[in-house]
């Protein structure tokens, strides 16, 4: 069983990645055999993964770019701040991308290591 904790909108990271990686690696596929270079598959594959950490890097850093809140309790007049931030498993959407971008060289080391 596996267990998705979120806050707010964070579990649209996992959309943003599978999605962007699927259409521009398939995308970029389907020019590279148009081109007769279907052997680069991975390299395809690669670019979609790092489209993936891109778009949802630039999501993410719009989604939490809203200014904190901050309240004045007036029986102490103690400042509470409250950020209304995205997160996926208690870490920041934008902070996702870094784990996918090192995915996708992955990839790349199916081109490199034969």
């Amino acid at each position: 069983m596996i267990f998705l904790i979120w806050t707010r909108w964070g579990f649209l990271t996992i959309p943003i990645v599978i999605g962007t990686s699927i259409v521009v690696g398939g995308i970029l596929q389907a020019l590279l055999a148009a081109a007769g270079h279907a052997d680069l598959t991975y390299l395809a594959i690669s670019a979609g993964i790092f489209a993936g950490a891109a778009a949802n890097w630039f999501i993410g850093k719009r989604m939490n770019a809203s200014e904190p809140r901050v309240l004045v309790d007036p029986a102490t007049n103690q400042q509470v701040v409250l950020h209304r931030l995205h997160k996926l498993f208690w870490i920041r959407m934008e902070y996702w991308s870094i784990p996918v971008a090192i995915l996708g060289f992955v990839p790349l080391l199916a081109i490199f290591g034969s």
